[in-house]
């Protein structure tokens, strides 16, 4: 069973404080009628998923569907199984997303709500920083999308990541130099919180009764056994959730109840952040303003600082103020009226 409740999306950003280099930096520098090459760096090839690791921290992971790990190692044996259970639940979900080429959409949105504010060149997908060294050539001004699609460590949310740059590549990089910069997040909707109903709970107790009763009369008569169905039960009765358990019923949910929405919301998202993108090359507001007018969010730590840039009774956005993260824009779901219980 799922539950929608206020969602309350913590962007645990780290300030390193007021010396730290914000993240934006206003387009300030007029732009010649020179075409500008884009480069849209995806490296990834399917969703990804965030999973728990020992030290409580997260780490994005990005698995084959025949269940191999890509990517870094894996540091313990803790967090190899945390990932083989992210990689498991991920299997039928990437299946439903077989026919959305998020690199191609990219591409598009680019061409749409960019080619106004710089006059866009070529257009190319690539995977790496070094396919992009390899490719810039001196004097090039070019425009550097970085972005990673995920679902969040819960797999309830979707999340979209961008990194945009403008830049003219120079001999070094000490002759380089960056034109525009600032980064970007979408959360897509969340799906209902997991909970643990009376029909599951009555329904794992059959289970486990069934598979005891079907065990041989000496299995039954064992008082270490008869023990051990008791210690079940006692935890079946838990209306708790453990993080696997709520992992499994947002992957069922996804497949079942709300089988096709995760392909439209990323499709919307890219859409949507895009256009978010485009008004801010637009704004040449210097992200040291904002500091002193920003606010902490109820709930959210004391360096959260932000404004909110604009509001709708779907979605919100909201601009960073402070640290590394000041000028950086976040789009979020605007659901706190939104408190619906759905069985799945």
């Amino acid at each position: 069973m799922l539950i929608r409740i206020i969602p309350a999306i913590f962007i645990a950003f780290l300030v390193s404080g007021c010396t730290a280099t914000p993240a934006k930096q206003p387009l300030n520098a007029p732009l010649t009628n020179k075409s500008i090459n884009v480069y849209s760096l995806i490296s990834q090839d399917e969703i990804e998923a965030l999973y728990p690791i020992s030290n409580n921290s997260a780490v994005s992971a990005q698995f084959g569907l025949i269940g191999a790990l890509v990517g870094g190692a894996i540091d313990s044996s803790i967090n190899q199984s945390n990932a083989e259970k992210a990689n498991d639940s991920l299997v039928e979900i990437r299946n439903q997303l077989l026919d959305l080429d998020f690199d191609l959409l990219f591409e598009e949105e680019i061409r749409k709500k960019l080619d106004d504010q710089v006059h866009i060149g070529s257009i190319t997908t690539i995977k790496s920083i070094d396919e992009l060294k390899n490719r810039l050539e001196v004097g090039e001004s070019y425009l550097l999308l970085s972005t990673s699609y995920k679902l969040d460590i819960d797999f309830r949310t979707p999340l979209i990541e961008t990194a945009v740059t403008l830049s003219e590549h120079g001999k070094t990089k000490k002759s380089s130099k960056t034109l525009y910069k600032n980064s970007f997040t979408y959360f897509g909707t969340s799906l209902p919180l997991a909970i643990k109903s009376q029909a599951d709970i009555d329904k794992e107790i059959t289970e486990l009764n069934e598979k005891f009763t079907s065990k041989s009369d000496a299995y039954q008569s064992s008082h270490k056994n008869k023990m051990r169905l008791r210690k079940q039960v006692r935890k079946a009765k838990n209306t708790s959730l453990d993080h696997d358990q709520s992992v499994d019923i947002a992957a069922r949910a996804w497949n079942q109840e709300y089988k096709g929405t995760l392909n439209k919301g990323l499709r919307s998202g890219i859409q949507d952040l895009f256009s978010i993108i485009e008004t801010d090359i637009e704004d040449r507001t210097d992200p040291k303003q904002y500091e002193k007018i920003g606010t902490t969010p109820s709930g959210y730590p004391n360096y959260h600082k932000s404004i909110l840039v604009s509001e709708s009774d779907s979605r919100k956005i909201i601009r960073f103020t402070s640290g590394a993260r000041a000028g950086a824009l976040c789009s979020m779901p605007n659901t706190e009226s939104d408190i619906k219980v759905v069985c799945i």
